[in-house]
């Protein structure tokens, strides 16, 4: 089934970038042919919505994604580098089209370029007539003539009219949106659309549910076979404050005033790193922004969290099938002030990983509709920040199986082990002693298959396990106790082999048969734990045809179905 996840804004992009590590370190959605867990056989499409072109945030997806392509290439049988296809496809997991379909909303029919203020759009649209005067009674002007390239500063009254605007054009074929979709081929599948973004800000606040209602107008209009699912994200962290306070009101309204005090701060604040990007007149404009109060205020974020709820709960219910609220009870606090672009790199946090297990639930065809709570497995609201472990996060279904995030790092981590040290890659395979999944009959027969595999199973079980201690290293996400990092490395951390070996007994032998079947201890992650041998692992046969994706995605479901609670 095809799946179209909808991002807004940088928190929504960053919710995209955890949804695809998840995919790739093997969380799955569905059952396959043989009954085992996966996520391959969907398809899933990422549209993004934000005016920010040189979001810090969408750089980092796309680096998420080429390392997914990566992935995913080498589990279809492919060596080195992908070069062509956008399309990540593979056993091992989901296939994704790489190539974001990134939406810019100041890009409209009939304008030559994209708007740049509110005041563009709504005062010189192609074919209407000037509608200035009518706009004073319900903007100022500052509210106007800000500039909107890099978002909507927590103003969703701002983004709306765009949202709108840029909403009826993606079902011109000739519009800059329209020209990135077909919608006369959506129409006629059967997709699960998700939107996510944030309720406190400026895109994601707009974006939500006018972009819901589009979706909810056009699957009623054609009686498609749509379900649409969303995500609100409430706050779940703090941005500090710019490095000025903006004017008092009155002063404000100083235009000249204002003008003066754009250029002085500008100068005096050049070398701070969101200035120091900019050239002279863009550090003006910024500063401009920063006086009159477009930037994103951490002190107002609770209530425009709740004046957003308020005006939602009427709307949202109607649009959507299933819908997620997602945020933190005491946010985190980061440490530098951006305006966007390139120097908004927020690190990975663990709430947008909620967020994405939300997605995964959704797309497994999960419901939650009925009022059931889906959160924190500890029902503790309290948690203070860094302690978060892997097993208080939500505990999914795919058909009617749990699963839980501590298992299936545990199951991974396990697969990265036996993958890169439990086949005797370094001996021809005629001489191999032991036969893993009846590799050996295979390597027989085409001697030149071990070294590509060898070769292509080292490198993508590497980006794998890349991939997870990204996700829970304190030094490089928000959220996590220190202690998941310390129990992953104890699993697959370079130097650590010998001793999962010695913990996972190899089979051994007398006049050719087992003597001995017995682990000589668990192996354990946090409150999960998988007891294995050699001799399990040389027993699991793939089918007679199959890609390396086959065989990882083999191993992964034996050991997932292995693993349980520890002791």
């Amino acid at each position: 089934m095809k799946n179209i996840m909808i991002v807004t804004g940088g928190n929504g992009t960053r919710v995209a970038d955890a949804l695809v590590r998840l995919l790739a370190v093997g969380f799955p959605t569905g059952l396959d042919e043989r009954g085992q867990p996966t996520s391959a056989g969907d398809e899933l499409e990422i549209w993004r919505i934000d005016p920010d072109r040189s979001s810090g945030a969408l750089t980092v997806l796309n680096e998420t994604l080429r390392r997914y392509r990566h992935i995913q290439h080498l589990m279809q049988d492919g060596d080195g580098e992908p070069r062509v296809s956008a399309l990540a496809d593979s056993p091992w997991a989901m296939a994704i089209n790489t190539q974001i379909r990134d939406f810019d909303p100041l890009a409209l029919p009939g304008f030559d370029k994209p708007i740049s203020t509110l005041r563009e759009l709504l005062a010189q649209a192609p074919g209407k007539r000037d509608g200035t005067p009518l706009l004073h009674a319900f903007y100022e002007d500052k509210d106007l003539d800000v500039k909107i390239n890099r978002g909507f500063y927590q103003k969703p009254f701002i983004g709306s009219p765009v949202i709108a605007a840029f909403a009826a054009s993606l079902t011109d074929r000739n519009s800059p949106a329209g020209s990135q979709i077909d919608f006369n081929t959506l129409r006629q599948s059967r997709i699960r659309f998700f939107i996510c973004g944030s309720v406190y800000g400026g895109t994601g606040a707009c974006a939500l549910p006018v972009i819901g209602q589009f979706l909810a107008r056009e699957r009623q209009r054609g009686n498609l076979s749509w379900t649409i699912g969303g995500c609100l994200l409430m706050p779940y962290f703090l941005p500090p404050p710019p490095p000025f306070n903006p004017l008092p009101e009155d002063r404000q309204a100083d235009a000249r005033y204002v003008d003066e005090e754009a250029r002085r701060m500008a100068q005096q604040y050049a070398a701070h790193e969101a200035f120091a990007v900019l050239n002279d007149e863009e550090r003006i404009a910024l500063a401009r922004q920063i006086l009159t109060g477009f930037y994103a205020d951490p002190t107002d974020l609770p209530l425009r969290s709740r004046h957003s709820l308020v005006y939602y709960r009427d709307i949202l219910a109607p649009t959507f099938d299933e819908l997620y609220l997602i945020g933190k009870p005491q946010p985190d606090a980061l440490e530098r002030w951006s305006n966007g672009g390139q120097t908004q790199r927020n690190p990975l946090n663990a709430t947008e990983v909620v967020a994405a297990i939300a997605a995964l639930n959704y797309f497994a065809g999960n419901r939650v509709g009925d009022g059931r709570q889906y959160g924190l497995a500890s029902g503790d609201m309290t948690m203070a920040a860094g302690t978060l472990r892997l097993c208080d996060l939500p505990v999914y279904l795919v058909n009617g199986r749990p699963v839980d995030a501590e298992k299936v790092f545990l199951a991974t981590a396990v697969l990265v082990h036996l993958l890169k040290y439990q086949i005797d890659w370094s001996s021809d395979a005629r001489g191999w002693s032991a036969d893993p999944g009846g590799l050996r009959r295979l390597y027989q027969l085409d001697p030149a298959r071990q070294e590509r595999d060898r070769l292509a199973y080292q490198t993508a079980v590497d980006l794998i396990r890349d991939t997870m201690v990204d996700m829970v290293s304190p030094d490089r996400t928000l959220g996590w106790s220190p202690d998941v990092r310390a129990g992953l490395d104890r699993l697959v951390a370079p130097g650590v082999e010998q001793t999962v070996i010695e913990r996972m007994k190899r089979r051994t032998r007398l006049l050719g048969l087992a003597t001995d079947n017995t682990p000589q201890d668990a192996l354990r992650f946090g409150n999960t734990a998988v007891e294995l041998t050699s001799f399990d692992f040389y027993s699991w046969m793939p089918p007679p045809e199959f890609k390396r994706g086959d065989y990882a995605r083999l191993v992964w479901a034996q050991i997932f179905a292995k693993a349980g609670a520890g002791v």
